[in-house]
């Protein structure tokens, strides 16, 4: 208390300055006659263009905050957009699933896709089956679509399938109605050519292309694709045809894998 005394008199000019301020604008405000209210309104002018970059700041921090707040529910709503995306096309895969494994008279084995690439030397993914749920070596792999790939390493509870895309893939197919033969490779994209095929073999655009059955992986009559183009080869009595795969390899989230690999057509 002392101290407050002691620097109230140190300061003593400016105190009575502060108070003879306050007391003179108390007394200002408080005159209702004509001429003090043109001075209130003069001062009330003063003070808002005084007041009005403040006010401007002030608004300006809030329509920033509001924008940050705006662009994070939008962010959300989008994450929510494209999670509702995908679990509408995991339902829509699974019921294409269920709906081929009701129909077909194979034995397949449903399976998920958990890596991809994990072989260094071949385009392959990782499923979520092994031995343990009798899948073996070479058996094919297939979704409600056609064929993908088949199986090259099996562990205990999971196994590595060879995609159709890989260079090193070959498939012996048959075309229809046609009935001509032939050994279908990767080319690009989703689409496939077909070597060696002869000349005098009429083959159409939009012919239907299944597994021959000739080998001793893949049963006859699972669908592969479609023929979307026809070229003869010059100087030669063969042609090639160019054919576009059912099956989109670079979206696979589910595969059957055929564990009894009897003939039967779908057609």
């Amino acid at each position: 208390m002392r101290n407050f005394y002691i620097a109230l008199v140190r300061h003593k000019d400016h105190v009575a300055f502060l108070f003879t301020f306050l007391l003179s604008i108390t007394l200002l405000l408080s005159n209702n006659s004509p001429k003090m209210l043109v001075v209130r309104g003069a001062a009330l002018q003063v003070f808002n263009i005084i007041y009005s970059p403040i006010s401007w700041t002030k608004s300006m921090f809030i329509v920033e905050e509001e924008n940050k707040l705006l662009k994070e529910r939008i962010f959300l709503l989008t994450l929510q957009v494209e999670k509702m995306t995908a679990m509408a096309d995991e339902n829509s895969d699974l019921k294409s699933m269920l709906q081929f494994k009701e129909e077909s008279k194979l034995g397949i084995l449903p399976a998920k896709v958990i890596n991809k690439g994990m072989h260094p030397n071949l385009l392959s993914v990782s499923l979520n089956v092994g031995s343990k749920d009798g899948v073996k070596i070479n058996q094919p792999a297939l979704t409600a679509n056609g064929v993908v790939g088949k199986v090259i390493e099996v562990g205990k509870q999971s196994c590595i399938v060879q995609l159709m895309s890989d260079l090193n893939y070959r498939l012996s197919i048959k075309i229809l109605p046609s009935g001509a033969t032939g050994i279908l490779q990767w080319s690009h994209d989703d689409y496939c050519v077909v070597k060696e095929v002869p000349k005098n073999v009429k083959i159409e655009i939009d012919d239907t292309v299944i597994t021959s059955g000739f080998s001793n992986i893949y049963p006859g009559g699972l669908p592969v694709g479609k023929v979307i183009a026809v070229f003869d080869e010059r100087w030669s009595s063969q042609k090639s045809v160019h054919v576009k795969t059912h099956s989109d390899l670079s979206g696979l989230q589910y595969i059957f894998v055929i564990t009894e690999a009897e003939p039967y057509d779908f057609n």
